[in-house]
């Protein structure tokens, strides 16, 4: 891939067609604004009055000449549901005693990371599942994107990224071996079935253990992405210090897709409920150094957003500090508001995502 070229402009000279090359970080050395942010009025603002004078930027329309892989967002879905049929057919023949087709892998792997460059596409369309009946594949394809994004975001090698990838497609490997009437019972299981449904990871490894075609942190990733840091997961109830690093990079995009995406017996959440989630109950199960890297890259492509408040006010999402993804300033009219639970106004709906 590709590196876009940047240039250093005067603040006062941005507009809407630039998009900042760099992280801004305040006089005491905190992140304000992500690399990445689109520039609107609001963060020029901002920008200005903050004291900074220039910074690196590079042009919208120069970013998508410079990436030919960049692509308009319906071939981009077009393409995300033939890999769906694909890993669903890898899946399914796995757990009925075929070996996994290596190369087939590989080939999807390949076309994910190919997609870094189309993030925008994925983050508006990985929780827009329309056949609650596959939703295992669908989930395993987005949580293969969003471990992908972790990974980039956390600077590890292409290798690295693309055994994540690996891994995110494999993950729930096990949910074959789940009966259909618990898999999508459209209420609330019983004692007796979510244990039953708690034995998937163990399913799903016993099914690879044995394949030397595939390496053991990704067999440790279908085995411990429901694991949590603190001990209170599952199937082995392992703590931070006996989990790879790909697991605890899954379960968080295992989590993340889980709660922003349609299942049979429960509606999605909007995303700003899941980050208030990852700020609360999360930082006690999950690796605090990979949940402070996904949250404060993630919160870019929410900038542009149209969304819904809590008492039926529409708006613009202008800006989201990258520290506290539950502060976004929203423009409705010409009034720019920070919501947030302590000010009473909130996002309760993300109705449009800023994606040509």
């Amino acid at each position: 891939m590709r590196e876009l070229n940047k240039f250093k402009v005067n603040t006062i000279d941005c507009d809407n067609s630039y998009i900042l090359a760099e992280d801004i970080y305040s006089y005491n050395d905190v992140k304000f604004i992500s690399k990445d942010t689109p520039i609107n009025s609001y963060i020029k603002s901002k920008l200005l009055t903050s004291g900074i004078g220039k910074v690196n930027v590079y042009k919208k329309n120069e970013a998508k000449q410079k990436i030919p892989k960049k692509r308009e967002y319906e071939e981009f879905k077009a393409e995300y549901e033939e890999n769906v049929l694909k890993l669903k057919d890898l899946i399914v023949g796995a757990c009925n005693g075929k070996k996994i087709d290596q190369e087939a892998i590989q080939n999807m792997t390949q076309n994910i990371y190919d997609d870094i460059v189309n993030t925008d596409c994925l983050i508006k369309y990985a929780g827009n599942i329309k056949d609650k009946d596959e939703y295992t594949f669908y989930h395993s394809m987005n949580v293969a994107f969003y471990g992908m994004l972790i990974a980039k975001w956390m600077n590890l090698s292409e290798e690295q990224i693309k055994e994540v990838i690996s891994a995110g497609l494999l993950h729930d490997l096990g949910k074959i071996k789940i009966k259909d009437s618990i898999l999508n019972k459209p209420g609330r299981l019983t004692d007796e079935e979510f244990e039953e449904m708690k034995k998937h990871p163990l399913y799903g490894y016993e099914t690879v253990k044995d394949d030397p075609t595939i390496k053991d942190d990704i067999k440790n990733v279908i085995l411990q992405h429901h694991e949590r840091i603190n001990g209170t997961g599952y199937p082995y109830g392992i703590k931070a210090d006996q989990m790879g690093l790909y697991s605890r990079i899954i379960s968080i995009a295992d989590v993340y897709d889980a709660m922003t995406s349609d299942r049979v017996y429960k509606k999605r959440k909007p995303p700003f409920r899941a980050f208030e989630m990852f700020g609360s109950e999360g930082i006690s199960i999950f690796d605090t150094d990979i949940l402070r890297v996904f949250l404060s890259n993630i919160n870019v492509y929410f900038i542009g957003a149209e969304v819904l408040l809590n008492d039926g006010r529409k708006g613009e999402i202008v800006y989201i500090p990258p520290n506290n993804l539950l502060q976004a300033i929203v423009k409705i009219n010409n009034d720019y508001i920070e919501v947030s639970r302590g000010s009473g106004s909130y996002i309760s709906e993300v109705i449009r995502m800023n994606v040509p």
